[in-house]
């Protein structure tokens, strides 16, 4: 799904270390698998196949491709759409992902926009059947799962590791991570949140330069979308890929939005909405979830100012205000 993943597995004993190979080489299996069917980036993906099949017909997916399209479902409806994987054909506008970066028109970007709207991504299945179908109701309709199936790719990594009996581990992949913990760990487990504009500071080569602050985890899931990963210039101005569904282009409101929640996938989804959202709407909307936090950084003219949840407020530790 275009971006590097890593495990990490800690044990007290050495003598771990062939089974803990075996439990990662297993979890990397799996999520490679995963990758075949979620993938935007492949022509064999389901993704692929849904995209080409489902206007004209139900398309039978997998249960995995079932439970991410129910968990994007989710975050359309509470975030009012500001998430939304139907904004596929106009994210290939932009060119993100592919060789061909680059401003579209209005024009191009107003023809498109009809064809995003979760409503017309029917998620369906049989009574009494485990068969699971996905139809679109407009023609030329098309979803790209970029912003939840790196997560959901991440807890059954985590999922994996468990099962071979391994309890304190962290898998990242880009911006998405999960963690578990044992007492070998507990309480020493920092999660740090990159400067979104470190590369254009001074300090940024000092130790906590490049990171805005940080926070402990023992277990959890943690989600970062921010303006500086995928990003262009264009008379002056940054492009970046966090798209806003109801106008079709980049969101403006925050640089930065990070959730902690128990699910990668929740945590996928739901920086992607809170970054659209801003920090007004957005940090309102996690303190009405249970059991997530998050903290949206954005700008103020030449300044970065942030908006957290109550309860993540007092955990962090924030190296630049």
């Amino acid at each position: 799904m275009d971006t590097m993943v890593s495990i990490h597995v800690y044990a007290a004993k050495p003598a771990n270390e062939p089974a803990i190979h075996r439990a990662m080489a297993a979890a990397f299996a799996e999520m490679s698998r995963l990758d075949s069917l979620l993938s935007s980036y492949r022509r064999d993906s389901e993704v692929a196949a849904i995209n080409q099949n489902a206007a004209a017909d139900n398309v039978t997916v997998s249960s995995d491709m079932d439970s991410v399209l129910r968990v994007a479902q989710w975050a359309a409806q509470i975030s009012n759409g500001a998430f939304d994987v139907t904004l596929a054909p106009v994210l290939r506008l932009w060119g993100f992902g592919a060789d061909s970066l680059g401003l579209p028109s209005p024009g191009k970007i107003a023809a498109r926009l009809p064809l995003v709207n979760d409503q017309d991504l029917v998620v369906s299945s049989e009574r009494n059947s485990p068969r699971r179908f996905v139809h679109f109701r407009r023609q030329n309709m098309a979803i790209d799962l970029g912003g939840v199936a790196k997560g959901y790719v991440v807890d059954r990594g985590i999922a994996m590791l468990v099962q071979a009996g391994f309890r304190d581990a962290m898998i990242t992949a880009g911006g998405d991570l999960r963690a578990v913990a044992s007492p070998l760990t507990a309480g020493r487990r920092y999660i740090w949140i990159k400067h979104p504009r470190a590369a254009n500071s001074d300090s940024a080569q000092n130790q906590t330069g490049a990171f805005w602050g940080r926070f402990k985890l023992d277990a959890g899931a943690v989600s970062t979308s921010g303006d500086y990963e995928r990003f262009f210039f264009k008379d002056g101005r940054r492009y970046h890929h966090i798209i806003d569904p109801h106008t079709g282009y980049p969101a403006m409101l925050a640089v930065s939005a990070t959730v902690i929640t128990r699910q990668a996938v929740v945590a996928d989804a739901l920086s992607t909405a809170l970054f659209v959202l801003g920090p007004e709407r957005g940090i309102a909307l996690a303190e009405s979830l249970r059991e997530a936090d998050a903290v949206i950084i954005y700008a103020d003219g030449e300044k970065l100012k942030w908006r957290a949840t109550q309860a993540l407020k007092n955990k962090l530790e924030i190296f630049h205000q």
